[in-house]
């Protein structure tokens, strides 16, 4: 004879059929709310900007203006984090748009008092809140000194990182799927960097 099903087990086969279908964004992820994406599009110009600027500048085109220049500029961008995560995408267009302007004079103004961005031989580019640095040719020494706030590699210690790691991973992905591109990484176990 089967053993009898208990209240509990009920309860909670009664619940998941409840919660069939339905996905839970804070139950099932660490991530938060995930953008609508009117909001995306609405940023999607300010992203292109910002990324274009990064690779040009660095983090360095807020210290080369007026400081009022950047303070209205940081205030920008923290007004569209708050109308992105209240989903406002009308409020986040005009913001947007107001920051993709700011750069644009920022970097007129940077130039017009005798700045520079910063020669490197390599490629900068924003990655949450840094800035790295990966560096074709020239003293890596150097740049890591002249830039302290900078993650700086040369291109071929991401080569040797990536190398073993990734390479047969992202050969089957990338013969699937041609555009494919890393978004993040866990956490690595177990390893050893040979420095």
């Amino acid at each position: 004879m089967a053993k009898p099903i208990s209240k509990a087990a009920k309860a909670a086969k009664k619940k998941a059929m409840d919660n069939r279908g339905k996905f839970d964004v804070e139950a099932n992820t660490a991530y938060g709310k995930p953008y609508s994406y009117l909001t995306l599009a609405a940023v999607k110009p300010w992203v292109k900007a910002s990324a274009d600027s990064v690779a040009v500048w660095g983090d360095t085109l807020p210290a080369c203006v007026p400081p009022a220049f950047a303070v209205r500029f940081a205030e920008l961008k923290a007004e569209l984090d708050v109308a992105m995560v209240e989903e406002n995408a009308k409020e986040a267009a005009g913001i947007a748009a107001s920051l993709v302007k700011a750069l644009q004079v920022m970097d007129a103004t940077a130039r017009a008092a005798g700045h520079a961005p910063p020669a490197v031989d390599g490629h900068l580019c924003a990655w949450g809140d840094k800035v790295y640095c990966l560096l074709a040719s020239g003293n890596i020494g150097d740049v890591r000194r002249q830039w302290p706030s900078w993650i700086v590699y040369h291109v071929s210690d991401v080569c040797a990182l990536l190398n073993g790691r990734t390479d047969e991973i992202m050969a089957t992905v990338t013969n699937a799927f041609p555009n494919a591109r890393i978004t993040r990484v866990g956490p690595v176990v177990d390893d050893a960097i040979d420095l």
